[in-house]
């Protein structure tokens, strides 16, 4: 599936860059083959082992199915396998490479891998998948020279990986070693070879790009995008700088990351579902199961504040129960119970994006990613936020994948010229003696030189909230003192 199409032409070698999105619930590839003189194609891989032509639209879910250590099904061919026995097939596999601070975050536990499986395999496992399923697609495509044209560019290959904004250095040193173990890269080029952009970039990008963003978009303007995903919910602040001929985006502030997404509205319609009918005949594994991924895959999706019967099917005909509403194998959720699976996320956004956004003179809120396709989600953000002058905008075309199609418009355009710094950063040094160290005396010493200095002192490189441009570098000059003998 062809996506965006670039207004000018590419001049440089030819090569291959390949954008994976390896979210929660759903990922998606999209790739460019860029060559001298073309104006380069944004191509979406839609062509899924197990799924029917263009049903997907890019995505397929996130599972990696296991028997005895080893991969035996992925992406839509594993959804059996998860339905029949969730502790064989590696889900949710994201959340364990959360940083501290975000899994400490976590209201719930985190599903655990298949019994001989690592973090690393599963992330191996369903990275080669999508690369292998990306060369199959590839070379089935018109004008592409098939075989010829992926192995003559295959170790020139850029690799674009997409990560929340709560992931730093850790995760994307992972991330690398991943793709060098997966076959993607070799580990003597990775670090030139693969990339990594937050996916709340990528999916501004899309946006820009795919709707009406550009209409509104003038020198001035800011505004806030928020990427709704499977678990997080990544918010960030832009100030456009120029929309003539190139866009120049520059972020206001750091960014946030709150986990929020829809699998934590899936998990509150377990309890509510499971306390329904906790007295009831259908208080059973085999019901609970298909009654969560009915409400996963239909309900939640459809869901509006004022939409008043919200039908489960379950079971069958011969499925009667009058005393919790079952009949003929459906129940009726009233919006009442389903607003309450949405209350613990939705407050957790509004206060997210509140103190991104509070004192600032945003005009407009763009919304994208799988979790942003909720009805509830855009009524209730427009009844939080979308008051006086300020507008909520959704991307078109929302059933793609917008980070893996982003990611490789990023690539292309890179219209976020600047950042906020999300921390401080610096290193330990020991400074010279003087009377504001008195309270440290007692910590001083003597170095080599003669000087009188106190150790533990810090000296910052850049401070957090600080807006640094792709070229900004800095220099600093230290020394070190050491004795020698004779």
């Amino acid at each position: 599936m062809s996506g965006y199409r670039s207004d000018a032409a590419y001049w440089g070698q030819e090569k291959i860059v390949i954008s994976m999105d390896i979210g929660t619930t759903q990922s998606g590839v999209s790739f460019l083959h860029l060559t001298n003189g073309a104006k380069p194609i944004v191509n979406m891989v839609t062509e899924w082992p197990g799924q029917v032509y263009a049903a997907g639209l890019g995505k397929i879910p996130t599972l990696v199915a296991y028997f005895n250590g080893r991969m035996h099904a992925c992406g839509e061919e594993a959804v059996e396998a998860f339905e029949d026995d969730k502790s064989t097939v590696a889900h949710y596999f994201k959340l364990h490479l959360h940083p501290d601070h975000m899994r400490q975050s976590l209201r719930r536990p985190i599903p655990p891998l298949p019994v001989g499986v690592t973090l690393e395999q599963a992330y191996c496992d369903i990275m080669s998948y999508m690369f292998r399923h990306t060369q199959a697609f590839f070379e089935s495509r018109p004008g592409y020279l098939n075989t010829t044209t992926w192995h003559r560019l295959r170790r020139s290959m850029e690799i674009i990986l997409t990560t929340p904004n709560g992931w730093d250095l850790r995760e994307q040193s992972f991330l690398r070693k991943v793709a060098v173990n997966a076959g993607l890269v070799d580990q003597q080029n990775a670090d030139t070879r693969v990339t990594f952009v937050t996916e709340a970039e990528a999916s501004i990008h899309f946006a820009l790009h795919h709707g009406a963003v550009k209409n509104w978009l003038r020198k001035g303007v800011m505004f806030a995008v928020v990427d709704a995903g499977g678990s997080t919910v990544d918010s960030t602040l832009y100030v456009c700088k120029s929309s003539r001929g190139p866009v120049h985006l520059e972020e206001v502030c750091s960014s946030k990351c709150v986990q929020a997404g829809g699998i934590f509205v899936d998990e509150q319609a377990g309890i509510m579902l499971k306390r329904k009918f906790q007295n009831s005949r259908f208080n059973i594994p085999a019901y609970h199961a298909v009654m969560i991924r009915e409400f996963e895959r239909k309900t939640k999706r459809l869901f509006e504040a004022d939409k008043q019967s919200n039908i489960i099917q379950f079971g069958g005909p011969v499925d009667n129960d009058p005393s919790v509403g079952v009949r003929r194998g459906r129940v009726s959720l009233s919006a009442a119970e389903v607003a309450s699976c949405f209350a613990a996320p939705m407050k957790d956004i509004m206060d997210s994006v509140r103190s991104l956004i509070e004192s600032r003179k945003v005009e407009f809120l763009v919304l994208v990613g799988g979790f942003g396709e909720s009805p509830y989600l855009r009524q209730q953000l427009k009844l939080v936020f979308g008051k006086g002058d300020r507008s909520i905008v959704v991307a078109e075309e929302p059933s793609r994948k917008a980070a893996a199609e982003g990611a490789s418009i990023w690539h292309l355009t890179r219209d976020v010229k600047s950042r906020a710094v999300r921390y401080t950063y610096g290193c330990n040094l020991e400074v010279e003696y003087n009377d504001n160290y008195r309270e440290r005396m007692f910590n001083c010493y003597t170095d080599a030189s003669g000087v009188v200095r106190v150790p533990g002192a810090f000296s910052p490189w850049v401070i957090k909230e600080t807006v640094l441009e792709d070229n900004f570098y800095h220099e600093l000059t230290y020394h070190y003192v050491w004795e020698t003998t004779s």
